[in-house]
């Protein structure tokens, strides 16, 4: 199950970067084709914000947790003795899977209610937006998984106890 995990998370960190190029190309395009043409694309603002922006934010979030590289601020974690870090690291785990549990628990809903009415934008052109709604849960579900299969990992093997590899010195 892990390995399959890490494995859809870097086809999904695959797709954020795909996702990211696209934004670029098509912003670059839209500006070219605003101030060279006179013509720009219709839609560009809403298709960046609904889809490219979506996809480049929540679909990495399984491969942060992989990768253990969230965000963190350790301001008083590495002042605690090593003995109270292991509790500590299973608790924010377990914060973790409660937050993307919820967050994704709320956008399922989102993203069903985008489907039943055939959420679109309008702007400069009308644009199909309720597919881009099923984005967060997708990203928010795997990382959630991730996190639960560290957590059981982590509490039947701690990190601690488990050699280092001698390459990076960072525990698996």
């Amino acid at each position: 199950m892990r390995l399959w995990l890490e494995r859809l998370s870097e086809w999904f960190v695959i797709a954020a970067g795909a996702s990211l190029v696209l934004m670029m190309l098509h912003v670059t395009a839209d500006v070219i084709g605003k101030y060279v043409f006179v013509a720009p694309i219709p839609g560009t603002a809403e298709v960046v914000a609904s889809y490219y922006m979506i996809a480049t934010v929540f679909l990495p979030l399984a491969y942060i947790e992989v990768q253990r590289r969230p965000i963190v601020v350790e301001l008083f974690y590495d002042r605690l003795p090593p003995p109270l870090r292991p509790p500590l690291d299973l608790l924010g785990t377990a914060a973790s899977v409660a937050f993307y549990g919820f967050l994704a628990w709320q956008s399922v809903f989102i993203a069903l209610n985008a489907y039943e009415i055939g959420e679109i934008v309008e702007g400069a052109w009308r644009v199909i937006v309720w597919p881009s709604r099923f984005l967060l849960p997708l990203g928010l579900v795997l990382a959630c998984l991730v996190l639960i299969v560290r957590f059981v990992t982590d509490l039947v093997d701690p990190p601690h106890r488990r050699p280092m590899p001698a390459s990076t010195g960072e525990t698996i």
